[in-house]
Parts: C-alpha cells; structure tokens; sequence
C-alpha cells in the first residue's frame, strides 16, 4: 500500500510538473517571475523589489500594467531621498500606490500635473502605523517632509494603535498569493475560470471564489478602534502638515452592514474634525454621481483611472483652499 501510494504521489508530481512547464513554455505570458510582487522588507514595511519591471495583472481581466520600483522600493519616478520641506509627499496603501492603473493615471501623479508641486509618492499595503513607518523610512534616506496627503482607507485601516500587532500583516501571505507568485499553471487555470462564465458559476458556487462585492471587509462599531486611529493621525498632525484624505468603504454602498459602515464613517470624520486634524472626505464626491461603484474595478476593489482623477481634483482644490472640511 505505501508502495503503491508513493508511485501515484510521484505521478502526480511529474505531471503536474509537466503542465507547470507547457504552461511556461506556450504561455508565456503567465510565467509569475515578470509579475510584481511585494518582496522587499524595509524594516517593517513590505515593498517592491528595488529596480524591477514587471507587470500587475489581474486574473479577472480587469487590468494588465506596467509596474516601475525606484531603488528605494518605491513605485515612483522620484527619488524619496530628494524630497524638500517645499514638495508634497503622498502617502497611503494599495489604492494611492495605484493598484491596478499606470503609474500616471494615479491621483499622486495627477496632483503634480494640477497643482505645480512636485509629488512623491510613498506608499505600500499597510495602515496607519504602517504611514508613519514609510515617512520614517523616507526621512531615514534624506527626505525632509513637511507637506503630507495621507490617504486613509476605511475598508481595512481603523484599528488599536500603539499595540504590538498594529502593523499590517505581509500583503502576499495565504495560499492562493503563494501559488500565484510561483505557479504559471494556477495563473492559467485562475484566469480561465474567472473569465469563463461557467466555470467562474461553478467556481461561486463550490466556494472557491468569492464574488468582488461580497468580499469586502466590514467594520464593526468600536468606538475603541475610531478614537484610537484619530488619535494616531492625531499626532501624524503635530509633526506633519497633513490633510488626511478619507477613502470611503464599498461597504457603505452593497451589503447588509450599511448601517454600521455609515455610522463609522461618520463617526471618524467627526473624531478627526474634533481633534483639529485637516480631513477631506471622498464619500459625498464619489456618491454625487448616484452610482460610486463605478469609480471601482468590476472584479477588485480598488480605483479606475477615473475614480483616481475624482480625487486628484478634490485633493487640488482642498489644497488650494477651496474644499476642506
């Protein structure tokens, strides 16, 4: 029996490990090495590998771009290190990195072009501790920053402050980010399902995909978890001068936890504005139109170009003295 067992584990291997290497072969573009990744540690922070070239694909068809990292980490064409207390620094997570557009296309790139000043960005997957980690980081290079757009994202960044966990966790960690950095094989079979109507029905339904908008995570109502992040940003104010920018949850939009996602929201805008902390709010922008979903990738969460421009022109104008609450 164990003889047995060993001869079809071996079988299974040398197949799958034939169709790992067709899969190379005639499919190139699935081979996961030119795809980014965050693999660089710096200190606590992940970020990209310094000097590469890849590209971020969706599976979903979503988006297909090119991605550039300076020798910092950092997706920018500036150098952090060159930044002066004159300049404006952006910082934020996935969704000011520009996750899914062309590095012009993100509301860092367009604010340069609207307001004149030169604009770094300095972002990664993280949250707030995580923001204060990368303007750390950046002056530890030589960056002397004073103007700051912060962006905060209400899906995933409230929490306890000041705890020994409040960094964000490895953005690639799980199973399903391990095969995909390693396995053109899955690549292949992920985009397959995802963009073949049937298969993807049958994906949903055995639970191996979770549709986009149920996969959002919800907020629960912790006071706790509210006054601690405005205090945290809070203090960012006192050494920076900050404009935090709200991004507002999908959750406020699609599901059965509106209520709650409403009420958070609300609450930490209002926690902000009573600590004096310069806070520009997206909600009513992206609602103005009636559809904010729109703003968002069908198959992802993150910004279109166009929800990216949404912003970048609210930032200017709040920056200009026009809009900030």
């Amino acid at each position: 029996m164990i003889a047995a067992a060993l001869m079809v584990l071996v079988a299974v291997c040398i197949a799958l490990g034939l169709m790992e290497g067709l899969t190379r072969l005639f499919f190139p573009a699935f081979d996961p090495s030119g795809r980014f990744e965050f693999r660089h540690k710096a200190g606590p922070l992940w970020l990209g590998q310094p000097g590469v070239a890849q590209r971020q694909v969706k599976n979903t068809g979503d988006y297909d771009v090119a991605v550039r990292i300076n020798r910092h980490g950092l997706r920018d064409a500036h150098d952090i290190a060159e930044a002066t207390a004159g300049d404006l620094v952006v910082v934020g997570d996935s969704f000011a990195w520009g996750w899914g557009v062309e590095a012009e296309e993100r509301f860092s790139d367009r604010l340069q072009a609207l307001t004149g000043w030169r604009t770094f960005n300095l972002t990664t997957p993280t949250n707030i501790a995580g923001y204060e980690a990368l303007l750390d980081y950046a002056k530890s290079l030589g960056a002397k920053i004073r103007q700051v757009v912060m962006a905060v994202c209400l899906e995933n960044d409230l929490g306890l402050y000041g705890t020994a966990d409040e960094l964000a966790d490895d953005p690639a960690a799980g199973w399903k980010e391990w095969l995909a950095e390693r396995s053109a094989a899955y690549l292949l079979l992920t985009t397959m399902v995802h963009q073949t109507p049937w298969l993807n029905a049958l994906a949903v339904r055995a639970g191996v995909i979770i549709p986009n908008l149920e996969g959002i995570s919800k907020n629960d109502h912790e006071p706790e978890a509210i006054e601690s992040s405005a205090d945290k940003l809070q203090g960012l104010s006192k050494r920076y001068r900050l404009l935090v920018v709200l991004i507002p949850s999908r959750a406020l939009w699609v599901g059965e936890n509106r209520a709650v996602e409403d009420r958070v929201h609300k609450d930490l805008v209002t926690a902000l504005a009573r600590r004096g902390v310069a806070v520009l709010d997206l909600r009513p922008l992206f609602e103005k139109g009636g559809a904010p979903l729109s703003y968002h990738f069908a198959n992802d969460g993150h910004w279109t170009a166009g929800g990216h421009a949404l912003a970048a022109e609210a930032i200017a104008k709040c920056l200009a003295g026009g809009a900030c609450r």
